[in-house]
């Protein structure tokens, strides 16, 4: 995905926040800047934190000394900007004797180009520290044939839940605009024919072994062990664009419980209906 204005601007509100104090800095893709190098040295002369900066904002290694990150390491296929050569496919740890943890671990739009994304996640948690900060941007909707995988974002809320990770901040961007929206079922839902990217943000509150998150829509038919319980998936319930003709409404669809309005309330009443005649049909 590279680094954008949108990237930039949640940086400096992480900064303001006291939630970026600087330290060692890994990123997943080796990233380019991929702004107008003229805009967004326009944009960081707004932000004390970026003040510095005059003229292009050169490379990522650059724009995250200035908030206190060094040395840049990356992981790429390409070893561009000198990044380690790895595969984020296996775990990294056992196949290069890399075990370095960092302050910082970033995933910009590199996860949803791996084949195994689950051990991805997996090594992006063993390489951060303990209260160190990782930061997600991951395609959600549209963006045909960019990677391999489109990424749910109840996926990662279930990926918090099951290793105790802090959310910050969970948020979305429509058609690559820089506009940062706040995630809820309501905004999501709004934009969801278009192209949409989301930046998700965890503090990572203690140093378990990572575990993979189970699908909270089954919670309660499961019966593997193993897993933690999940939790009430209000903002992240599923739904379905228009209706289905050929299948009745399944109880995996949803409206969310703060959801008031009377169309809200009608759609819970005819899947209630649809549900009670399933039964004889």
């Amino acid at each position: 995905m590279g680094i954008n204005l949108e990237y930039m601007t949640l940086l400096q509100d992480l900064k303001a926040k006291g939630l970026l104090s600087g330290g060692t800095i890994l990123e997943f893709g080796a990233q380019d800047i991929s702004a107008d190098h003229g805009y967004m040295a326009s944009h960081a002369k707004r932000f004390d934190t970026l003040s510095k900066l005059d003229g292009k904002i050169e490379t990522a290694a650059k724009l995250y000394e200035y908030f206190g990150y060094k040395p840049y390491q990356a992981i790429d296929a390409s070893g561009e900007y000198g990044a380690h050569v790895f595969d984020l496919n296996v775990n990294i740890a056992e196949k290069y004797s890399f075990q370095e943890k960092f302050d910082l671990v970033t995933n910009l739009g590199t996860i949803e180009h791996c084949f195994n994304p689950a051990q991805a996640f997996e090594n992006m948690h063993d390489l951060c520290k303990e209260n160190g900060i990782m930061i997600h941007a991951f395609p959600s909707n549209g963006n045909a044939n960019h990677g391999l995988y489109n990424m749910q974002p109840r996926l990662y809320a279930l990926l918090a839940k099951a290793n105790n990770y802090e959310v910050i901040n969970f948020l979305f961007t429509v058609d690559y605009k820089p506009t940062l929206n706040l995630f809820s079922h309501a905004s999501y839902k709004t934009h969801d024919d278009r192209d949409l990217m989301c930046y998700v943000v965890y503090r990572k509150k203690d140093d378990k072994k990572f575990i993979q998150p189970f699908d909270s829509i089954f919670d309660d038919k499961n019966k593997l062990g193993g897993y933690q319980a999940s939790f009430d998936i209000n903002e992240f319930c599923s739904y379905i664009k228009g209706s289905w003709k050929n299948v009745r409404p399944s109880s995996l669809y949803c409206v969310p419980k703060d959801i008031k309005t009377d169309a809200g309330i009608a759609r819970k009443i005819l899947k209630s209906i649809y549900d009670f005649l399933g039964r004889y049909i």
